[in-house]
Protein backbone atom coordinates (compact mmCIF):
# COMPACT_ATOMS: atom_id res chain seq x y z
CA UNK A 1 0.00 0.00 0.00
CA UNK A 2 1.19 3.66 -0.77
CA UNK A 3 1.59 6.37 1.94
CA UNK A 4 0.19 10.02 0.92
CA UNK A 5 3.89 10.69 1.40
CA UNK A 6 4.85 8.49 -1.40
CA UNK A 7 2.65 9.67 -3.69
CA UNK A 8 3.55 12.92 -3.02
CA UNK A 9 7.48 12.42 -3.38
CA UNK A 10 6.33 10.69 -6.95
CA UNK A 11 4.78 13.86 -7.91
CA UNK A 12 7.54 15.61 -6.93
CA UNK A 13 9.26 15.00 -10.14
CA UNK A 14 6.58 16.85 -12.14
CA UNK A 15 6.84 20.79 -12.81
CA UNK A 16 4.42 22.62 -10.75
CA UNK A 17 3.89 26.50 -9.93
CA UNK A 18 2.29 27.02 -6.41
CA UNK A 19 0.08 29.66 -6.52
CA UNK A 20 -2.79 27.88 -4.76
CA UNK A 21 -3.34 28.42 -0.96
CA UNK A 22 -2.91 24.69 0.09
CA UNK A 23 -4.60 23.04 1.83
CA UNK A 24 -7.91 24.68 2.18
CA UNK A 25 -9.95 24.72 4.99
CA UNK A 26 -12.60 22.30 5.87
CA UNK A 27 -15.91 23.73 7.56
CA UNK A 28 -18.52 21.68 9.69
CA UNK A 29 -22.33 22.42 8.46
CA UNK A 30 -24.24 22.54 11.66
CA UNK A 31 -26.66 24.04 10.43
CA UNK A 32 -27.62 22.01 7.50
CA UNK A 33 -26.65 19.00 9.57
CA UNK A 34 -29.14 20.13 12.12
CA UNK A 35 -31.77 21.21 9.35
CA UNK A 36 -31.55 17.20 7.59
CA UNK A 37 -31.50 15.44 11.14
CA UNK A 38 -34.96 17.75 11.84
CA UNK A 39 -36.46 16.36 8.43
CA UNK A 40 -35.25 13.21 8.81
CA UNK A 41 -36.34 12.48 12.24
CA UNK A 42 -33.26 11.47 13.56
CA UNK A 43 -29.08 12.64 13.67
CA UNK A 44 -27.01 12.74 10.59
CA UNK A 45 -23.18 12.29 10.73
CA UNK A 46 -20.98 15.47 10.89
CA UNK A 47 -21.01 17.09 7.73
CA UNK A 48 -18.16 18.56 6.51
CA UNK A 49 -17.38 20.59 3.26
CA UNK A 50 -13.76 21.40 1.42
CA UNK A 51 -13.68 24.86 0.79
CA UNK A 52 -11.60 25.00 -2.55
CA UNK A 53 -13.20 28.52 -3.18
CA UNK A 54 -10.44 29.21 -0.92
CA UNK A 55 -7.68 28.19 -3.12
CA UNK A 56 -6.50 31.85 -3.70
CA UNK A 57 -6.18 32.26 -7.84
CA UNK A 58 -9.38 34.07 -9.24
CA UNK A 59 -11.63 32.24 -7.14
CA UNK A 60 -10.75 29.19 -9.42
CA UNK A 61 -11.54 26.67 -6.83
CA UNK A 62 -10.60 23.11 -7.84
CA UNK A 63 -9.27 24.29 -11.15
CA UNK A 64 -6.08 25.79 -9.23
CA UNK A 65 -5.02 22.44 -8.62
CA UNK A 66 -5.05 21.05 -12.24
CA UNK A 67 -3.21 24.32 -13.34
CA UNK A 68 -0.58 24.19 -11.01
CA UNK A 69 1.11 21.02 -13.41
CA UNK A 70 -0.01 22.20 -16.60
CA UNK A 71 1.73 25.76 -16.05
CA UNK A 72 4.53 24.15 -14.17
CA UNK A 73 4.85 21.81 -17.93
CA UNK A 74 4.54 25.52 -19.44
CA UNK A 75 7.57 26.88 -17.39
CA UNK A 76 9.31 23.46 -17.97
CA UNK A 77 8.96 24.18 -21.80
CA UNK A 78 10.05 27.32 -21.94
CA UNK A 79 6.65 28.94 -22.65
CA UNK A 80 6.10 32.70 -22.91
CA UNK A 81 2.33 32.11 -23.68
CA UNK A 82 -0.41 29.89 -22.80
CA UNK A 83 -2.77 29.27 -25.45
CA UNK A 84 -6.10 27.88 -24.39
CA UNK A 85 -9.66 26.34 -25.38
CA UNK A 86 -13.30 26.26 -23.56
CA UNK A 87 -16.45 27.21 -23.68
CA UNK A 88 -17.15 31.13 -23.25
CA UNK A 89 -18.21 31.83 -19.70
CA UNK A 90 -15.23 28.69 -18.83
CA UNK A 91 -14.16 28.54 -15.02
CA UNK A 92 -11.36 27.10 -16.23
CA UNK A 93 -10.06 29.60 -18.83
CA UNK A 94 -10.59 32.78 -16.32
CA UNK A 95 -8.65 30.91 -13.77
CA UNK A 96 -5.87 29.90 -16.39
CA UNK A 97 -6.11 33.80 -17.75
CA UNK A 98 -5.17 34.69 -13.88
CA UNK A 99 -2.28 32.14 -13.47
CA UNK A 100 -0.77 33.55 -16.69
CA UNK A 101 -0.59 37.19 -15.73
CA UNK A 102 0.74 36.48 -12.24
CA UNK A 103 3.39 34.59 -13.94
CA UNK A 104 4.12 37.07 -16.86
CA UNK A 105 2.87 35.11 -19.77
CA UNK A 106 0.94 36.03 -22.49
CA UNK A 107 -2.41 34.15 -22.76
CA UNK A 108 -4.60 34.18 -25.63
CA UNK A 109 -7.81 32.18 -24.93
CA UNK A 110 -10.51 30.62 -27.50
CA UNK A 111 -13.97 30.61 -26.75
CA UNK A 112 -15.66 28.18 -27.89
CA UNK A 113 -19.73 28.99 -28.16
CA UNK A 114 -20.78 25.76 -26.66
CA UNK A 115 -24.26 27.49 -25.52
CA UNK A 116 -26.70 28.90 -28.68
CA UNK A 117 -28.84 31.59 -28.64
CA UNK A 118 -26.91 33.57 -26.00
CA UNK A 119 -26.67 37.58 -26.31
CA UNK A 120 -24.45 39.81 -26.94
CA UNK A 121 -23.94 40.14 -23.13
CA UNK A 122 -23.46 36.47 -22.27
CA UNK A 123 -20.50 37.07 -24.27
CA UNK A 124 -18.97 40.31 -22.79
CA UNK A 125 -19.89 39.62 -19.44
CA UNK A 126 -18.84 37.45 -16.66
CA UNK A 127 -15.79 35.58 -16.99
CA UNK A 128 -15.50 37.07 -20.31
CA UNK A 129 -14.99 40.51 -18.25
CA UNK A 130 -12.71 38.85 -16.32
CA UNK A 131 -10.34 37.46 -18.78
CA UNK A 132 -10.04 40.18 -20.65
CA UNK A 133 -9.32 42.16 -17.18
CA UNK A 134 -6.24 39.67 -16.42
CA UNK A 135 -4.98 40.42 -20.02
CA UNK A 136 -6.46 37.42 -22.13
CA UNK A 137 -6.26 38.01 -25.85
CA UNK A 138 -9.68 36.65 -27.23
CA UNK A 139 -9.92 34.21 -30.04
CA UNK A 140 -14.04 33.27 -31.09
CA UNK A 141 -14.87 29.78 -31.96
CA UNK A 142 -18.19 29.21 -33.78
CA UNK A 143 -18.40 25.20 -32.92
CA UNK A 144 -19.15 24.28 -30.00
CA UNK A 145 -19.12 20.84 -28.93
CA UNK A 146 -16.43 19.95 -31.71
CA UNK A 147 -13.30 19.67 -29.47
CA UNK A 148 -11.16 17.98 -32.95
CA UNK A 149 -11.83 21.61 -34.65
CA UNK A 150 -11.27 23.91 -31.86
CA UNK A 151 -7.79 22.21 -31.14
CA UNK A 152 -6.85 22.70 -34.88
CA UNK A 153 -7.67 26.14 -34.53
CA UNK A 154 -5.64 26.18 -31.33
CA UNK A 155 -3.13 25.00 -33.23
CA UNK A 156 -3.14 27.46 -36.01
CA UNK A 157 -3.52 30.58 -33.19
CA UNK A 158 -0.13 28.88 -31.87
CA UNK A 159 1.74 28.64 -35.30
CA UNK A 160 0.69 32.46 -35.51
CA UNK A 161 2.84 33.04 -32.63
CA UNK A 162 5.68 31.01 -33.06
CA UNK A 163 5.83 33.27 -36.48
CA UNK A 164 5.22 36.19 -34.12
CA UNK A 165 8.46 34.94 -32.50
CA UNK A 166 6.42 33.79 -28.94
CA UNK A 167 7.01 30.26 -27.27
CA UNK A 168 2.97 29.48 -26.80
CA UNK A 169 2.13 25.99 -24.97
CA UNK A 170 -1.27 24.74 -26.13
CA UNK A 171 -3.98 23.69 -23.20
CA UNK A 172 -5.71 21.51 -25.33
CA UNK A 173 -8.92 18.80 -25.42
CA UNK A 174 -7.86 15.99 -27.14
CA UNK A 175 -7.65 12.44 -25.83
CA UNK A 176 -3.73 12.13 -26.41
CA UNK A 177 -3.36 14.94 -24.26
CA UNK A 178 -1.19 13.98 -21.21
CA UNK A 179 -3.56 14.45 -18.14
CA UNK A 180 -1.03 16.59 -16.02
CA UNK A 181 -4.14 18.26 -14.06
CA UNK A 182 -5.31 15.13 -12.61
CA UNK A 183 -1.96 15.14 -10.67
CA UNK A 184 -3.66 18.19 -8.70
CA UNK A 185 -6.12 15.46 -6.77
Amino acid sequence: MRTPDALKHRLDGFPRVRLGHFPTPLEKMERLAGHLSEELGSPVPSLWVKRDDCSGVATGGNKVRQLEYSFGAAQAAGADTAVITGAVQSNYMRTAAAFAAKLGMECHVQLENRVEGMGEEYHKSGNVLLDRMFGAHMHHFPLGEDEKAADANLNSIAARLKREGKKPYLFTLSADTKPLTSFGY
